[in-house]
Formats: C-alpha cells, sequence, structure tokens
C-alpha cells in the first residue's frame, strides 16, 4: 500500500500526533508499505518525523486556508500520480484539504487520525466531514465517545487503536541514566527526580503541579521536578515559579530529541493534565519503568491500570496531586512495585507491533471497500 499522511502544523510545532504519525509511519515502512509526510515546508513535523528515514518520502507545501484550491490542487496531483491508495488526515482543515483532493482523484480513500476532540457543531462541519472521511481512528473509547456524540460521526465507522511505541530497553541501566541526569542538571545523588513531559499549553495542566509542589517539597525537600518539552506558557510557568520561589526545585529542559535517559534515569513520572485523550507521555513513562501519578481523565484510566502501575486523582485539584504524589514517594517497596508493573503493562498491551498490526487491517478494510464500490 501507499499511505500518505498529510499534517499542517505549524512548522515550529511538534506534539503528541505528530509523534504518532511519525510511530506510525516508521512501522508501516518498516513493513515494505510506501510512506509520505505531507506537511508545512521546513517545518519541525517533517524535519523530525519523516526526513531522517530513508524508507519515509515528504512532500512539502505552503498550506494556507482550509478550501485553498492551489492546496487542495497540489495534492490531488500527488495523490495521482503517485497512486496513494490512502491518506490519513489530521486537524479539521486537513480533513478538507486532504479530503477533497482525495475526493477529486477518486482513487484514494481518507482515514482521520482523531487525537484530540476537534469535531465542531456547526453546519460546514457536519454537512462536509461525514462525506470526506471513509473511516475514523481514535487512540480511546473515551475520545470515541467524545466525537460521535454530536452523531455527524458513525460509532461504525470509528475504531479504536490505542498508542503503541517501540519497545527500547535504553543501553544503560538505571544507575548510569541517573548518574547521566545529576551530572547534567548539577542535582545532588539523593534527588528524587520527578519528570512531566508535554508541550506547555493549557491542557497540560503544568501550574496544578506548580501549586501542588508546596507540600510535596514539604515532605520531601530533595525532590526536584524536571519539565520536558516547550511552548507558549513557558514564560508564565517560570514566572509562576520564581513568584514562588520554587527555582532551584524545577528544571527545564527544553524540547529534547531524545528523553530517554531523562526517563530512565528519573524516579516518578506526574501527568497533571486538565483533559487527555490518550498520553503518549505517560506510556513513554510506562516504557522506562516508573511509577504514574495522572489525572483521571479521558483515555489516561484505559492506558495505566489504577493502583497496579499508577495513582489517578481528579484533574484540577493540586492537592490531590500532592496527596499521590507523596503517597508513592513515601512507600519505597511500592513505588518499586509500581514501577516493574508500568513496564509489564507496556510490554503486554502497547508494543508497536500490535498498533501497526490494526493499521494494517484498517488500511486494507478502507480499500477492500474501494473495490467493492463502496
Amino acid at each position: 500500500m501507499h499511505i500518505a499522511f498529510l499534517n499542517s502544523i505549524e512548522k515550529e510545532t511538534y506534539g503528541g500526533m505528530e509523534e504518532w504519525i511519525r510511530l506510525a509511519a516508521v512501522g508501516l515502512a518498516n513493513r515494505g508499505h510506501r510512506v509520505t509526510l505531507i506537511g508545512r515546508k521546513d517545518s519541525y513535523y517533517l524535519n523530525r518525523a519523516g526526513k531522517p528515514f530513508e524508507n519515509i518520502e515528504t512532500l512539502e507545501l505552503d498550506i494556507s486556508g482550509d478550501f485553498n484550491p492551489a492546496t487542495i490542487a497540489q495534492i490531488k496531483s500527488y495523490l495521482a500520480k503517485q497512486n496513494v491508495d490512502v491518506i490519513t488526515v489530521n486537524f479539521n482543515k486537513d480533513v478538507r484539504l486532504g479530503g477533497l483532493a482525495a475526493r477529486f482523484n477518486r482513487a484514494t480513500k481518507v482515514v482521520w487520525s482523531v487525537g484530540l476532540n476537534i469535531t465542531k457543531d456547526n453546519f460546514i462541519h457536519k454537512l462536509l466531514t461525514p462525506k470526506l472521511v471513509d473511516k475514523v481512528i481514535v487512540p480511546s473509547q473515551s475520545l470515541k465517545n467524545e466525537i460521535t456524540a454530536l452523531g455527524y460521526i458513525e460509532k461504525d465507522i470509528t475504531e479504536v487503536i490505542p498508542i503503541s511505541i517501540e519497545n527500547i530497553r535504553f543501553d544503560s541501566t538505571k544507575e548510569k541514566s541517573r548518574q547521566y541526569l545529576v551530572e547534567k542538571y548539577n542535582l545532588k545523588h539523593d534527588a528524587i527526580i520527578a519528570v512531566t513531559s508535554g508541550r506547555f499549553v493549557e491542557q497540560k495542566g503544568h501550574e496544578f503541579l506548580i501549586e501542588a509542589a508546596s507540600e510535596i517539597i514539604k515532605r520531601f525537600p530533595q525532590v526536584r521536578f524536571l519539565l520536558l518539552g516547550d511552548g507558549p506558557k513557558e514564560k508564565y510557568l517560570k514566572e509562576l515559579i520564581n513568584k514562588r520561589k520554587f527555582d532551584e526545585y524545577f528544571i527545564f529542559a527544553g524540547m529534547l530529541d531524545n528523553i530517554n535517559s531523562e526517563l530512565f534515569g528519573a524516579d516518578i513520572m506526574i501527568h497533571p493534565s486538565r483533559f487527555e485523550p490518550f498520553g503518549i507521555a505517560v506510556l513513554e513513562g510506562m516504557r522506562a519503568g516508573l511509577p504514574i501519578v495522572a489525572s483521571r481523565i479521558g483515555g489516561i484510566p484505559e492506558v495505566v491500570k489504577e493502583s497496579y502501575n499508577a495513582v489517578l486523582v481528579e484533574a484540577c485539584r493540586p492537592e490531590l496531586l500532592a496527596e499521590g504524589v507523596t503517597s508513592i514517594l513515601s512507600d519505597k517497596g511500592n513505588m518499586n512495585s509500581l514501577g516493574n508493573n508500568s513496564r509489564k503493562r507496556f510490554e503486554e498491551y502497547f508494543q508497536m507491533d500490535k498498533m501497526i498490526d490494526r493499521l494494517e487491517l484498517l488500511y486494507q478494510s478502507v480499500l477492500q471497500n474501494r473495490v467493492a464500490g463502496n
């Protein structure tokens, strides 16, 4: 099959769905499928998810409006000339640009991969979306319930395929990873490293962690909060930390191309999101064998198993977040058990091959419908 992924994310932005596309593209290409990533010219998305891999092609576009005829014509031309079987679209803009291009081409099917509830209750969405997509992928049952609630996206074309990631075992021991972090971030050897991974945006709820830090630090003054990522709220979060005089406790690591050392060398993962359709960051923490403290929202209860490898708390409640973190840090034996169980759960349910198997079946079913004339 020739499978294309269209993502109009802004040039400097890279989030969970862009990482999902990278994972899916690599997995499908490694199985012999032809894969093309389509995005904005000079975008971080294409530079990270596509260009480093010899078996993945990229198509750079100047993307503007949702119905830009020039962009639609470029996509249609590529779909036709390169015999693209399926185009997987991301944002609402992509549904319209890629969906219209595929409908004009007639031979290409459209799969909408929804990582966040971006459905809109208006006439244009209700009219166009059902006509432009053949299948919908969501990472959790929770998100499926949300996007089908308005009625114009049918449940029977919406399939839950949990996100999976590469099964790596970091080529270093836990002790070496930890020593690397101690030296890199100038930490004391008895530091408790609490990692939080995610863009600095409203969704991720970093301010609740900052509020919770007061109680956590009171109980465990050796704790250091390692924040992985970047985003528009970074300045605000730094100001909030400074106002509370927590500067020595928080470390901004930035957007790293490889976070394996940071995760494998940490002691605990904290994920305080306001809403979360799935949570790739949580999955990465599980792969690293970390106990998880996270909000009990969206798809997170489908990713972790409460009391087995995670403590879940009500979202937007910093006092409960602090209680969850301190409960784990207070019991070393339970902390180790939760971490070991995280790795076990990851290996059992979220390895890459499982996701790629299901994606292949979904694409094949869409193409069978094409052959049947549907």
